[in-house]
This record gives structure tokens, sequence and C-alpha cells, in this order.
């Protein structure tokens, strides 16, 4: 079970990586929490995850002419239907503006994943940016 979870958080950013959208929404549930706050401040939000996977599709190809995420260290904790992997992960991005260079950041994920009927499917996602190098979009 523990495999099949990492490769669910896996798929996230490698399937964003190569901009297959469908399979990035498919790893997640209708509604999902999503936590960016140690980066951009506010609060944590429940969005609709076709929502979700249609706001990364517009701002990856707005500004981004490649993008490598990078997630490892997985610790995994499976109770029952649920379970929550805790990761390291370092994003690398080059904008479509070669004057703004690159953009990478690192920290922490913490996935939250639910089993269904369709296998483990990610519900909550909080980021814990730690570092960045280069210009913040």
């Amino acid at each position: 079970m523990q495999a099949e979870i990492i490769d669910v958080v896996n798929r996230i950013g490698l399937m964003a990586d190569r901009r297959d959208w469908q399979a990035c929404r498919d790893v997640f549930s209708d509604r999902v929490e999503t936590d960016y706050t140690s980066l951009n401040g506010g609060q944590p939000t429940s969005v609709n995850a076709d929502d979700l996977i249609n706001g990364w599709k517009a701002f990856f190809t707005q500004t981004f002419t490649t993008t490598q995420h990078l997630i490892g260290s997985h610790v995994v904790t499976i109770t029952g239907d649920r379970a929550i992997c805790l990761s390291n992960f370092q994003a690398h991005h080059v904008y479509l503006d070669t004057q703004k260079g690159t953009w990478t950041l690192g920290g922490f994920y913490e996935h939250t994943l639910v089993h269904t009927a369709d296998g483990w499917r990610v519900n909550r996602m909080k980021m814990t940016w730690t570092w960045e190098q280069g210009t913040r979009p």
C-alpha cells in the first residue's frame, strides 16, 4: 500500500512537468484542500480539482517553458482508508521570458490521501516552503 501512495504523490509533479493534465487530475479527489500559505500567505483553500488543474495548466503554459518537480524521502502513515505522505521537494522552473532566468524552490509536502473505489486519491496538500533561488513569479 505504501508504494501505491508514493506513486500517487509522485505523479502530481511528474505529470505536471510532462503537461499531462488529465493524468495529473486523476490523482486527486473531486475537492482538494490546498495550503501554500508558507509561500504566499493567506489561508488554505478548498477547491474543485478540475479548477485546480486548469489553474495550474494556465499558469504553467503562460509562464514557463519547462519545469521539473522532484519529490522524495517519503514517509507514509496509513490509518484505515486514510494516509499521510510526508516528503521533501525541489521544484525548478524555467521562464518563457529568458531575461527572468529560473526559479527554484524547496521544502516539504504533506499530502493527505483517502482510499476510494478507484484507488488512493489526494484530498489535501500542504507545501512548506523553506528556500528559493532566482526570480519568484
